[in-house]
């Protein structure tokens, strides 16, 4: 187990000297649901979280970007996992992404707690540019397709791998992996394409009491064009019924969060204080995230097959009781 992890590291820590951070959209609660980072996270838990969040970035400012996620995620047959998610990204009016991914995993057993995780997800998205939204010092720009609003479908794929256990998880994915085309307007239309995303995502639980958890995490965002974004978030819980959290954003912002379950439904809210300049638009983020975990075999596709030595998941990421 020890050189599958010493291996992990040596392979992410290969990846980060060759490139640097950003990603598609922000979402200050990764934690709670990491498979959004991750497509092989699907299926590793014994349960199916099923998830929705909005995220308003610097409320009260015009044009400000929203995101809405929609997210779920199960066991299969076979040590295999499948999920999808649904999200629409609103970039402030002028540029919109709507799409869907659809998400495969296969696990291999490392021992009765552990196991490693590989999954690949298929994205399709409709992008919507509407330039009339825009304002601009020259119109005639031939980047603008004067002034007409344009649309593009595209397809492209999301890799990942993650090494897991009952009280943690640790793997790393790469968004955009195919880098497809965008058919909009341009200077050089070559270049109008998904860029590829590193993402690096970590976390471990651990018991301080019978009663208090405290749950640190980490994510590391890079591409081969931008600066390493870091999100570290400590989460501590009480009787896996209630939490609190703290998430710094280097350069970006500082967070805090307030959640809880009631039996299976679980609410969680965080607060965005930006750091930077951008604060002078609005120094506030608001993001909400809703949700509803079914426990328990359900049929053939069950959130509990497998060995039924393990019990991954079940106070890995979230804890129901």
């Amino acid at each position: 187990m020890k050189k599958i992890i010493t291996l992990a590291f040596l392979l992410v820590g290969f990846a980060s000297l060759q490139s640097h951070a950003q990603q598609l959209w922000h979402r200050t609660q990764f934690a709670i649901n990491p498979f959004l980072v991750n497509p092989a996270i699907a299926g590793t838990e014994n349960q199916i979280p099923l998830f929705i969040s909005y995220r308003n970035q610097w409320t009260g400012f015009k044009g400000a970007p929203t995101t809405m996620i929609a997210s779920g995620h199960m066991k299969g047959p076979r040590n295999s996992g499948f999920g999808a998610v649904l999200q629409r990204d609103d970039a402030g009016g002028a540029i919109t992404r709507t799409g869907v991914e659809g998400v495969g995993a296969y696990h291999i057993d490392l021992n009765n707690y552990d196991g490693i995780s590989f999954g690949l997800g298929l994205s399709a998205n409709q992008f919507k540019v509407d330039n009339s939204k825009l304002v601009v010092v020259d119109e005639t720009d031939i980047a603008l397709n004067g002034m007409l609003p344009e649309s593009a479908f595209n397809i492209d794929a999301n890799f990942g791998m993650v090494v897991y256990g009952q009280d943690y998880y640790f793997g790393f994915s790469t968004p955009n992996l195919l880098q497809t085309k965008l058919k909009v307007s341009g200077v050089e239309n070559e270049n109008n394409r998904n860029t590829r995303h590193y993402h690096i995502v970590g976390s471990y639980r651990y018991d301080i009491t019978e009663d208090i958890d405290i749950q640190p995490s980490g994510l590391i965002k890079l591409t081969n064009s931008t600066p390493p974004q870091i999100d570290m978030n400590v989460r501590v819980g009480y009787q896996g019924m209630a939490w609190s959290s703290i998430n710094w954003r280097l350069k970006d912002a500082i967070a805090l969060g307030l959640g809880g379950f009631y039996e299976n439904f679980l609410l969680g809210y965080s607060i965005d204080f930006t750091t930077t300049k951008a604060r002078v638009m609005s120094p506030f983020t608001h993001e909400i995230i809703m949700g509803y975990v079914i426990p328990g075999k359900r049929g053939k596709f069950s959130a509990g097959a497998g060995s039924k030595k393990k019990s991954l998941g079940k106070k890995r990421v979230i804890k129901v009781k």
